[in-house]
């Protein structure tokens, strides 16, 4: 027996640990593989532990002698081993050499990985006092300040000024870690937590920088706030002053071209102000709300009750607008008084006149003219009165009140005033005088006119009632119609004539009343025309309806008489007298010729008909055409005599 059988199983208990420690540097070198190229980031001394113990398996990374020992070893041994037993060592043996040969490259790739990743954690390193410099920066950029006036401000702003030289100074290092990050990120190994570094690193740099300058700008609007403050504060409320001064100055001018001259002058000057005043509280309003932002709560209600204060006494340029549109209105309320004055003052000479005349005229007046005139002058000078009033209401409500000072141009419109109204009054009561005198022919003119008021359109109506005429009747119910508005007409007629001759009797009670005289005479005139027309037009259609009715009886009578006859005949009773119903149809027929006679004479009373004498001379109709009415009329009768 050799001496490898002899001692099998030492030989294979150190051959079978070496296997298996070779498994396990396998192993190990895959965990830490998986460590390093792991996807959570690291802090530099965490990586430096996973890279140093990786590193230190990476150690003789071929492992030819422990390879060569296991391969010869395991042939050896399994020299006089079953083969079955050789084919599965060899087998196990085999897998961990393909094993190793396949991790050789994923180790020497993972080198590589780890030394990139150790740049960019070492990068990230060197960032940690850059990021904490940026830091600082922007929260001195970004804290809050308070400043109660421009001499804190400027402390502020030398403060800042420092903050801005410390990011300049910084600028060209941050810029050049910038680029090494960037450059960094061009490896294809790089791990994705760097580009985020870089970009924290850059947006920082960016945000620091824009916080700082506008903390500047800030303190910069602040200070120049307090200056633009104090300035226009004053200029604010030395221009309301002179507003108010303006406003004040605004007063009543009782001169009707001086008024709105002084108005259009004082309007330019009111906008001047208000543009000017309203800019510069803006202004001061403005600086105001920055000065705000940085101010201690304790200044900040001390500061806002002086434009406050300025506010409030921008209202004079309301109250500016207000007495300026009130002195437009009074313009125009004082042209108007003067216009309406100026008018009275024309009439009143006008009046004078009209007085004159009614009490002396150039040439003889009739009573019922001096009546109606001084009447006609009463009405208008009553009229004036009233608008005389209304000036002097107008007078009270824009002239100075009791107790206040009246300028000399107002004295002179309140003098015409007085003046038209003295005269007014003297004019009136001289009218009044005047007419008094004709009081009764006043009483009596008026009567007259209102039974002529009454006369006049009945009459109008009443002969247009005549040229419209009578109509044909077709039936006695319809010519029983026309007889009674005949009638109607005829009673209305007679009653208007009462109104008329009442009206004259006024008339005659008067001074003087030819021309109502003459006026009674052609309506009478005119009355008589239409009267006779109408009693015509009654006589005539009673004369018909008479004659319709009696024709309309003795038909019924025959008819009556025919029906008896032929009732009784059958009977033998009694006969039918041929040579009376002759007489009776000789009868009818002459009564229905004459209906029918009077029927055509009302064509001349119709529309075409002019007078009751073209009426007369109408001719008369033929007789014969009435044969065949009249025969059927007393078809009854024949019938029964048949």
């Amino acid at each position: 027996m050799s001496f490898w059988q002899e001692n099998y199983a030492f030989i294979k208990e150190v051959y079978d640990t070496r296997y298996s420690k070779m498994v396990e540097w396998m192993d190990n070198v895959e965990m830490a593989i998986a460590k390093v190229c792991a996807s959570k980031v690291y802090t530099s001394a965490e990586f430096k532990r996973e890279k140093d113990n990786f590193q230190s398996l990476c150690k003789n990374l071929e492992r030819a002698e422990t390879k060569r020992w296991l391969t010869e070893t395991l042939e050896t041994l399994m020299k006089e081993r079953a083969a079955d037993e050789q084919k599965a060592e060899s087998v196990k043996l085999k897998a961990v050499m393909e094993r190793h040969k396949s991790l050789i490259p994923k180790i020497q790739e993972t080198l590589v990985k780890t030394e990139c990743y150790w740049k960019c954690y070492s990068y990230g390193d060197d960032l940690i006092p850059i990021f904490e410099f940026i830091d600082d920066l922007r929260n001195r950029s970004v804290k809050e300040l308070f400043s109660a006036n421009s001499e804190q401000t400027e402390e502020h702003i030398e403060k800042q000024d420092k903050v801005l030289n410390q990011l300049e100074n910084k600028r060209k290092m941050v810029m050049d870690f910038i680029s090494k990050g960037e450059k960094l990120m061009e490896d294809p190994n790089c791990p994705k937590f760097l580009d985020s570094h870089v970009k924290k690193l850059q947006e920082a740099w960016e945000d620091t920088n824009e916080k700082a300058q506008t903390r500047k700008k800030a303190l910069v609007d602040n200070m120049n706030s307090w200056e633009t403050f104090e300035e226009k504060k004053v200029e604010s409320h030395k221009q309301l002053d002179g507003a108010d001064a303006e406003f004040e100055a605004i007063k009543k001018i009782f001169d009707l071209k001086g008024g709105p001259q002084d108005y259009n002058m004082r309007m330019k000057t009111a906008s001047i102000f208000r543009s000017t005043i309203e800019e510069i509280f803006n202004t001061c309003s403005g600086a105001n709300d920055c000065l705000q932002l940085m101010l201690p709560d304790d200044k900040k209600s001390e500061i806002q009750d002086q434009i406050t204060e300025i506010k409030t006494r921008t209202e004079i340029l309301k109250k500016t607008d207000e007495r300026l549109e009130f002195m437009d209105d009074f313009n125009k309320r004082l042209n108007i008084f003067d216009q309406g004055v100026k008018d009275m003052e024309n009439w009143l000479g006008e009046g004078r006149k009209r007085l004159d005349l009614i009490k002396n005229p150039p040439e003889e007046m009739s009573p019922e003219d001096r009546v109606t005139k001084s009447m006609e002058l009463q009405e208008d000078i009553s009229k004036k009165s009233e608008f005389t009033k209304k000036l002097e209401q107008e007078k009270e409500d824009i002239f100075p009140k009791a107790g206040e000072k009246v300028s000399s141009d107002a004295k002179k419109f309140i003098e015409r005033l007085k003046s038209v109204r003295n005269t007014l009054n003297a004019l009136e009561e001289e009218a009044s005088e005047e007419c008094a005198k004709f009081s009764e022919d006043v009483k009596f003119w008026a009567e007259f006119q209102t039974g002529v008021k009454v006369f006049e359109p009945w009459m109008k109506n009443s002969e247009g009632r005549k040229i419209e005429g009578l109509r044909k009747p077709i039936s006695l119910v319809e010519a029983c119609e026309i007889l009674g508005d005949s009638k109607n007409l005829q009673d209305e007629a007679e009653a208007k004539l009462k109104v008329l001759e009442d009206a004259a009797a006024s008339a005659q009670k008067m001074t003087s009343h030819q021309e109502a005289d003459i006026k009674v005479v052609t309506f009478k005139e005119r009355w008589t025309v239409v009267h006779e027309c109408f009693k015509e037009w009654v006589a005539r259609m009673t004369t018909l309806v008479e004659c319709w009715n009696k024709l309309d009886g003795n038909v019924g009578e025959l008819s009556s008489w025919v029906a008896t006859k032929d009732s009784a005949a059958p009977e033998g009773g009694s006969e039918i007298s041929i040579e009376k119903l002759e007489t009776q149809l000789n009868t009818l027929k002459t009564m229905f010729a004459e209906k029918q006679k009077l029927v055509s004479d009302l064509e001349a009373y119709g529309p075409a008909g002019a007078t009751p004498a073209a009426a007369a001379a109408a001719p008369a109709p033929e007789v014969d055409t009435s044969a065949a009415p009249v025969a059927e009329d007393a078809a009854p009768a024949e019938e029964a005599s048949s």
